[in-house]
């Protein structure tokens, strides 16, 4: 009968590694499939602001060059050698057309087909159009457009460097799996077996849920709203650890926008707030930012900062300052947690957005009286 038990018990186990081996690997195939998309689409998002960026370059110094001269085409060539996602560029204008190859390689992007520059249909290109029409005074209408990169290849290979991590770590568990069963079978160690197994089984749920707490929106490529506190909590325990001061903002946009409109919203501020490990969505028009080391001025001049980017990057969405509103809290050496600094940003923005003239307000916290505040209510407790 023990020996009967032994053999069920082994079965068990052998299904339960199984399992969590298959899982591993559909995780690490979803994962790639996941990350390589986000990155793809902030890749293609990152190439329609250099471009527009650049055809902005192309269009001022047409006007103070030679329009398509040595020291315009050179102006051209070293602003594009300076881009991260653009890969060629062509300018054309009523007298011909001009092809920049970054880093000047000639070929890497374009070719001439009886003159006139083209080009090339490579599969590491994007599909996604990239033209605008330039007005030059004196010149006319001119017309520059670019190709760009699908995404960052180092960028791809971390992705798949953190995939096949994931892989071997399930073929490890199999590995150690198979020699504590055999260990078993001799029958050696079977309490201490079954607790390794109990353990491992303990620590990948672990690993399972921080890892969907860490999951990105499809909406936005940033931090899902559900996780914000659970985001917050974890850089105020890092900041009070190391006696660095954090600022939360919650920014609101008013007026209606297009769908896509959202995305770019959140990838600016990603840009701006250097990860979008740090911002979380906020309902259907908001952000919220974490800003680990900010005490509670350095915070609003940020956010001052990024205010006026957003607006005059979208003139044709925010026709006013007040149509972006922003409400701003510090944890300013307190002992605060996250559900009481979400909710000091939270009525911040509710002032800010019933404020017909101040569209950024502050809450301002004093720490000795919070202390006795939380002291009373220890007390009462």
């Amino acid at each position: 009968m023990n020996q009967g038990n032994n053999t069920k018990r082994t079965s068990i186990v052998g299904i339960i590694v199984a399992s969590l081996c298959i899982i591993a690997y559909l995780w690490a195939l979803i994962s790639v499939i996941i990350d390589v998309n986000n990155s793809m689409v902030q890749y293609r998002l990152d190439a329609e602001d250099e471009f527009y960026d650049l055809a902005n370059i192309a269009a001022s110094n047409g006007r103070s060059t030679s329009f398509l001269g040595d020291v315009y085409n050179e102006i051209i060539q070293n602003e594009l050698d300076l881009r991260r996602t653009l890969e060629g560029v062509i300018i054309t204008g009523p007298a011909g057309g001009v092809g920049f190859d970054k880093n000047s390689e000639e070929g890497r992007a374009i070719h001439y087909v009886r003159g006139s520059p083209q080009f090339k249909n490579r599969l590491v290109f994007s599909r996604h159009q990239l033209f605008q029409h330039l007005h030059i005074e004196g010149v006319g209408t001119a017309n520059i457009q670019a190709v760009s990169g699908i995404m960052d290849s180092e960028e791809l290979e971390t992705i798949l460097k953190q995939a096949m991590l994931l892989v071997i770590a399930a073929l490890i568990l199999a590995v150690i799996t198979l020699v504590l069963e055999s260990l078993r079978k001799r029958g050696n160690k079977e309490k201490r077996t079954g607790n390794i197994k109990n353990t491992n089984h303990r620590n990948m749920s672990h690993d399972q849920e921080y890892t969907a707490k860490r999951t990105y929106s499809e909406r936005s490529n940033v931090t899902r709203e559900e996780n914000t506190e659970h985001r917050l909590t974890e850089e105020l325990l890092r900041c009070a650890a190391i006696g660095h001061d954090l600022a939360f903002i919650i920014i609101e946009f008013k007026p209606d926008a297009e769908e896509y409109f959202y995305s770019r919203f959140a990838a600016d501020a990603a840009r701006f707030f250097s990860s979008r490990d740090f911002i979380c969505e906020k309902g259907e028009k908001g952000i919220s930012v974490i800003c680990p080391g900010l005490n509670l001025d350095t915070g609003f001049l940020n956010a001052g900062e990024f205010h006026n980017r957003v607006i005059s990057k979208y003139p044709a969405v925010f026709r006013a300052k007040t149509d972006l509103c922003m409400g701003i809290s510090a944890r300013s050496d307190r002992p605060v947690n996250a559900e009481r600094l979400m909710f000091e940003a939270e009525e911040a923005l509710e002032r800010a957005m019933m404020d017909p003239v101040s569209h950024i307000v502050a809450f301002k916290s004093d720490p000795d009286k919070y202390r006795a505040f939380m002291a009373r209510q220890s007390q009462q407790l």
